[in-house]
């Protein structure tokens, strides 16, 4: 009898990186929830599960030459990959382990300060759910952190039946993943075109036509023709973890964080009557739609008071992410139009356009006399996190033009990503980088981008 197919294995998934895995990110998350980080005055591990093609542990080994990095994966192609790219940039704190989540439990590993998973725990069936779990519970360090990132209900209600008739469609054409993908997604959008009211309610579905060129084919194909396939509730997956002794820290999206940035007004209030934390949450995304968790949990995490909380906020150190001349001081979120066009917003970028400093340096910048104080400089920063405008970075500067040079070599048309020294990558049009490295002009719009990068070169 021939095994049922359990993964999307015929086509390997696309290169990505997820800055919200690091492990300045993670404490950032755990600091700003009231909780206590993992200790890593001196070394640490690092475990991601599910690691594709192993970019984003490539970035974090590359930039954190203090740690121990793992990656898992059940491709051999995805492994083959990280760990080419990994030799041939002279990263020797990452190994890779081409197996699945079963055989990860009985590995000789370390126990992990941090263990992260991006998006695959809502692709896997409940067998490989359980495996990853076991995993967690073996190999987390006391005081360890947890990221589990996954497609979540009710954002999904109306776009489900996308998928599933994708997949139906699928598995009766023939090719690759993708070639099937690409059968089904047409044939579903002849139905589409034809009314079924099922795929016009799909936002998916109806607006496939721009949906297709956002992203390469074989994200597709690992996207929707998963066999386990599932969209999860938040309640769910914290009655999953909770069997392993894990409990809710805080979201990586870091506006997720609060209320006041996402939730209106009649939404706050009706949260309020609501006590237990688990079905508060449930119900506050279902004001929210929310599509995507990406969840942070710990064993027992230790709590910090108000006044710890606040001094490890000040000690941390941010980098700005997005160019000087471009910061809006604004944002969109489900609530609406969030601003911050101010004098101290403007101070901390000002202040961060040169280099990396904590909060603390930009309390305490050259003109003492007209430091902010310090919870209207902490709620400024808060919200350019929350923008992306700003981001927790690591205390190092580590050589990483060598690594930028093999993925740009490495990276086909469209898009390649350009890591940064401090612990962080972002991705950007494979032409632009190409015109840096080679000294050409760039066009008037992206100039800012080129300074931006080569001020971190």
């Amino acid at each position: 009898m021939t095994e049922p197919i359990r993964y999307v294995s015929d086509v390997p998934y696309v290169p990505g990186f997820t800055c919200e895995l690091s492990p300045e990110w993670l404490d950032f998350v755990a600091v700003l929830c009231g909780f206590e980080p993992p200790g890593r005055a001196s070394d640490f591990s690092w475990c991601e599960l599910g690691c594709g093609q192993g970019l984003t542990s490539i970035v974090f080994a590359a930039t954190h030459p203090e740690g121990m990095f793992h990656a898992v994966d059940a491709m051999p192609a995805h492994i083959a990959w990280g760990r080419r790219v990994a030799a041939d940039a002279g990263i020797g704190n990452l190994a890779f382990h081409a197996v699945d989540f079963a055989a990860a439990v009985e590995l000789d590993l370390p126990q992990f300060a941090y263990i992260v998973a991006h998006g695959v725990y809502s692709w896997i069936d409940e067998e490989a759910k359980a495996a990853f779990r076991r995993f967690i519970d073996r190999h987390l360090a006391p005081g360890g952190l947890v990221y589990v990132s996954y497609n979540t209900m009710p954002g999904w209600a109306a776009d489900a039946p996308f998928q599933h008739l994708v997949r139906a469609i699928a598995a009766r054409a023939t090719g690759d993943s993708m070639d099937r993908f690409d059968a089904a997604a047409a044939a579903v959008q002849g139905l589409t075109r034809a009314g079924a009211p099922a795929l016009t309610a799909s936002s998916v579905a109806a607006g496939w036509d721009a949906e297709k060129d956002r992203r390469p084919r074989a994200y597709f194909a690992h996207e929707y023709l998963a066999p386990a396939w599932r969209p999860l509730y938040v309640d769910d997956v914290r009655r999953d973890m909770a069997q392993i002794g894990l409990e809710p820290v805080g979201s990586a999206t870091l506006r997720d964080n609060f209320d006041g940035f996402v939730l209106r007004r009649a939404a706050r209030e009706a949260l309020e009557a609501i006590a237990d934390a688990d079905l508060r949450d449930l119900v506050r995304d279902y004001f929210l739609l929310q599509r995507f968790r990406r969840d942070v949990y710990g064993r027992a995490p230790a709590g910090l008071d108000d006044d710890e909380r606040r001094k490890r906020l000040f000690a941390m150190p941010f980098a700005l992410v997005t160019p000087a001349a471009l910061v809006e001081y604004a944002m969109a979120t489900e609530a609406g139009r969030v601003t911050y066009d101010n004098p101290v917003a403007r101070r901390i970028v000002s202040m961060l356009a040169h280099e990396p400093r904590t909060l603390a340096d930009c309390l305490t910048g050259p003109d003492r006399t007209q430091a902010p104080a310090a919870q209207d400089l902490l709620a400024n920063a808060l919200a350019l996190c929350c923008a992306g405008t700003i981001a927790p970075v690591s205390r190092g500067r580590a050589d990483v033009a060598g690594l930028n040079a093999l993925l740009l070599e490495d990276a086909g048309p469209g898009t390649a990503y350009r890591v940064l020294p401090f612990g962080t990558a972002q991705k950007f049009d494979t032409r632009f980088l190409v015109a840096l490295r080679d000294g050409k002009e760039v066009a008037p719009e992206v100039r800012p981008w080129a300074d931006h990068l080569l001020r971190w070169a």
